[in-house]
């Protein structure tokens, strides 16, 4: 063992001894100012990734990013044993921890990647990702923008959002990305599980007056509501909401059919049984985007899977599928329609997309003020919260306009330029996954095209790149990223390999 090894292996003992030192009397000291179980499991939490992240820096930030995903989950269950006990909520620690340690952790990465002197943007993709992050912070100082509302936007959208994909790229190799899709399946799993168990077993307690009134007041359109509508109040429980379940659930179902044989053992069955389970989701929830988005992927996924004359058979097949689709819809829309239910009526509106109700309401009510903010302010209003943009207008007045559109709302918040540099980072991702998937990591590639294109569609009415959802993407496109830096280093050391054995041989 040389000496260089020694020592960091030193390094790493006494970083160990520290973090258990922390973790020792920082807990026992907080349990004597006798705090709220929010505060309570935000401190163990937090400590529990940092201690991860000493041991381990994958490791760390894999535990990072399960507690951001699923920080609502501990809110929810802090608040109702908090209210019971008669604590009250306490403050929201727990709320801002998992992001606050996630930016750290990334923070702490560039810093320590600066420090060893090695390149932070080595490719475009990077360089467009800092510019636009760049553009978001600088946002928050315009005029238009308040400061306190932009930050919390950087906390939901920048850091750690996208910059995640600074540190996955520096902790990237194959088998961390195959460490990650695990990672991420049990997720998966969980929560589809969690939203089944949910939906067949009851109601929360806040939730029984709703449905009493619901189901028993309203007849057959309000049990179809409980039935479709009434599933988000206990589907997305371990998410933030919506978008987070569902557009995240789509990029773990790719990753989950292409990455099969990169499983192995129990790894396989929990595969299968998170299919199945995430396809029980999609037939309660009815929901239209996600049906689209799962259509879009098996198609791609099929597209790049066959060969250049069965992908004409694939094009045809898609367009029979589709106006089989259409037929159905044209035939059943009466009848979807006179049920009375949310989910069913919205779904009816894709028989005739251009006058659905929705779309329409999006385009008066979203898209055109949104455009017509971006003409009047083309260097953007600020990035703002979650969908929700704030446009100051006077002292006075303040007006909040939601794009319903991803491309849109970035323009809006970071103005002209900034949404260029976005549309180019996307298209520039993209390419990278084309790239490892030619050259590197086939399957994780394949899965990554196939979540773009359907990301790319849901972009037009959602916001799929933000969020839960947002990271997971952007931390996987980290991920290919840093194969992408490893394949010239791995295919350098097996040339060597070669020429070191074919000078023995000569020998």
């Amino acid at each position: 063992m040389t000496g260089v090894s020694r020592a960091k292996q030193g390094d790493m003992s006494l970083a160990k001894i520290v973090g258990l030192c922390s973790l020792g009397l920082v807990v026992p000291a907080f349990a004597l100012l006798e705090p709220t179980l929010n505060q309570t499991l935000a401190i163990c939490l937090s400590l529990a990734v940092i201690f991860l992240w000493v041991s381990d820096k994958f490791a760390g930030a894999a535990a990072g990013i399960i507690f951001f995903m699923t920080k609502s989950f501990w809110v929810r269950l802090a608040f109702m044993f908090d209210k019971q006990l008669g604590s009250g909520g306490g403050s929201d620690l727990l709320g801002v921890a998992a992001p606050l340690i996630l930016a750290l952790l990334i923070v702490l990465q560039i810093h320590s990647l600066l420090v060893r002197g090695e390149r932070l943007c080595p490719d475009r993709t990077r360089v467009l990702l800092l510019a636009f992050c760049f553009l978001a912070f600088a946002s928050i100082f315009l005029p238009t923008s308040s400061p306190l509302l932009g930050l919390a936007g950087v906390e939901r959208n920048i850091l750690p959002n996208m910059m995640i994909l600074f540190l996955m790229a520096s902790l990237a190799t194959r088998d961390r990305a195959t460490a990650l899709v695990k990672v991420l399946l049990t997720v998966g799993l969980i929560s589809t599980i969690y939203g089944i168990g949910q939906y067949l077993l009851g109601l929360y307690p806040w939730e029984v007056e709703w449905f009493r009134q619901v189901a028993f007041d309203e007849g057959l359109s309000g049990r179809l509501t409980v039935g479709l509508h009434g599933i988000e109040f206990r589907t997305f429980s371990i998410f933030y909401g919506y978008m987070d379940f569902f557009f995240t659930n789509v990029i773990i179902f790719a990753l989950a059919i292409t990455c099969g044989k990169e499983l192995d053992g129990i790894w396989r069955k929990l595969r299968l049984l998170y299919l199945a389970s995430w396809l029980i989701v999609l037939g309660l929830s009815m929901e239209r985007m996600p049906l689209v988005m799962v259509l879009v992927i098996a198609v791609a996924l099929r597209h790049l899977a066959s060969s250049i004359t069965k992908r004409k058979r694939i094009v045809w097949l898609g367009a029979g599928v589709a106006l089989a689709s259409y037929a159905i819809l044209l035939f059943a829309g009466p009848y979807l329609q006179s049920t009375g239910a949310d989910k069913l009526e919205r779904l009816a509106e894709l028989s005739d997309p251009f006058d659905a109700i929705s779309i329409n309401d999006r385009f008066q009510t979203a898209w055109i003020p949104a455009l017509e903010t971006i003409k009047s302010h083309p260097l953007g209003v600020g990035i703002g919260y979650g969908s929700q943009t704030k446009v100051s207008r006077g002292s006075d007045s303040e007006l909040y306009v939601k794009p319903h559109n991803e491309l849109i709302q970035k323009t809006l918040e970071t103005g002209i330029p900034g949404g260029l540099i976005y549309l180019l980072l996307l298209i520039y991702v993209y390419k990278d996954f084309v790239f490892i998937r030619r050259e590197g990591f086939r399957p994780f590639g394949s899965a990554m095209i196939a979540v773009t294109i359907a990301f790319w569609v849901c972009g037009l009415v959602n916001l799929p790149f933000s969020g839960h959802s947002g990271l997971t993407y952007w931390a996987l496109a980290g991920m290919a990223a840093g194969l992408k830096d490893e394949l010239p280093k791995l295919e350098s050391e097996a040339y060597e390999k070669i020429k070191v054995t074919d000078n023995l041989n000569v020998g």
